[in-house]
């Protein structure tokens, strides 16, 4: 069983995706992706949230992740199935807050959010009023998170190559070749 930073250094030099760029950003990368690991294998689950520039990303994610016959399924989630109306919502924080309770009773406070997208948005207002969440952030540095470029001609190849890498690595510490400790 490898440590996650070996493991991950070997998978972003080696990967058919070929995600060189991220490795020179690992030191942002492994400890994001470890804590969210960490807290899917403890049992929550992981609601997935994107601003509307990146909605693609998150249908690609749910048709994806769970696809594999070969591994127990992930418990993640997006935000539409529980909220297809959130942007209808006004931005304030009383309806914030009654989101959050909804999705509290429902998973007994044991989920976080995974959110991809510019910080200034309803559903990014919504991410962002729990602490410890697996954030991709655009255009902005925001502590605990993983910033992106928008004008980056790149940005979405490597929105694919990002969530490759996070996927492998969920398989692997799933199969116990990568120690979460």
């Amino acid at each position: 069983m490898q440590d996650l930073s070996s493991w991950t250094l070997q998978a972003l030099r080696y990967d058919a995706s070929h995600p060189t760029w991220l490795e020179e950003r690992k030191f942002e990368w492994i400890p994001l992706a470890k804590r969210a690991l960490q807290r899917i294998f403890n049992g929550d689950s992981l609601i997935l949230i994107t601003d509307n520039d990146r909605e693609w990303f998150m249908h690609y994610v749910m048709q994806s992740i769970n696809r594999s016959s070969n591994r127990p399924y992930v418990p993640i989630v997006s935000i539409h199935s529980f909220f297809p109306q959130l942007d209808k919502t006004r931005k304030n924080e009383t309806d914030i807050a009654l989101i959050n309770d909804y999705l509290d009773n429902i998973f007994s406070q044991k989920y976080f959010f995974w959110y991809v997208g510019h910080n200034d948005t309803t559903r990014a207002k919504l991410a962002l009023s729990h602490e410890d969440c697996f954030l991709w952030i655009f255009d902005t540095q925001l502590q605990n998170s993983f910033t992106l470029q928008s004008t980056d001609s790149l940005v979405d190849i490597k929105l694919m190559q990002m969530y490759r890498i996070f996927n492998l690595t969920l398989e692997a510490a799933m199969f116990g070749r990568v120690n979460l400790g």
